[in-house]
């Protein structure tokens, strides 16, 4: 598992919703977000800096990250970006859902799996075919638990063999959403 850093930013609310409003807010190098949870059940509007935030959900392991808000009245808040929304045709970030950490409360997580040492399993090297059924998993564990995304050293693999969910190593105390007999890994033999 990945260990990672926690960016903050300022998070500045706004008052004023709605299309022309947002579309000011990104032409001034803003993101319209809206932080939800625990406590904003109704969620509160505001707006982050892309530059602060791009990188982030822009990147591979944007499900996973946490980050530290910095609120109006030097108020600090985790959270996690739930839902980016993205222009159809130019990709460019529109809206950012964004969901708050509680500490002690399980948080539900997509985490990717990434394979290791590719190029040396064995069931591959006679002749095999490497399957990946899985490029994410989903699991419930605390917020300073959650990894950036779970290793699957494949090197050892033989043909005919798999992984499945239940032997995927992740974070004591959490909890797989995603069945255990569930294959994630496998390499097939093949076909005559």
């Amino acid at each position: 598992m990945r260990a990672k850093e926690t960016p903050q930013m300022a998070f500045n609310s706004r008052e004023k919703t709605g299309t022309g409003v947002c579309r000011k807010l990104r032409v001034a190098g803003q993101i319209p977000v809206v932080l939800y949870g625990e406590n904003y059940k109704e969620g509160l509007s505001g707006a982050v800096s892309l530059k602060d935030i791009a990188h982030i959900a822009n990147g591979a392991f944007w499900e996973t990250t946490m980050i530290k808000l910095a609120l109006p009245e030097g108020k600090e808040e985790m959270a996690l970006l739930r839902e980016v929304q993205r222009h159809p045709v130019s990709r460019n970030i529109q809206h950012i859902d964004l969901y708050q950490l509680v500490k002690g409360h399980k948080v539900r997580v997509i985490v990717p799996v990434r394979l290791q040492n590719k190029e040396l399993c064995v069931g591959v090297k006679m002749g095999g075919k490497l399957e990946q059924i899985l490029r994410d998993v989903i699991i419930e564990t605390d917020p300073q638990e959650i990894p950036g995304d779970i290793v699957v050293d494949i090197s050892k693999m033989e043909m005919g063999q798999e992984v499945l969910m239940k032997d995927l190593e992740i974070p004591a105390g959490a909890v797989m959403v995603t069945p255990g007999d569930q294959p994630v890994i496998m390499v097939t033999r093949p076909k005559s």
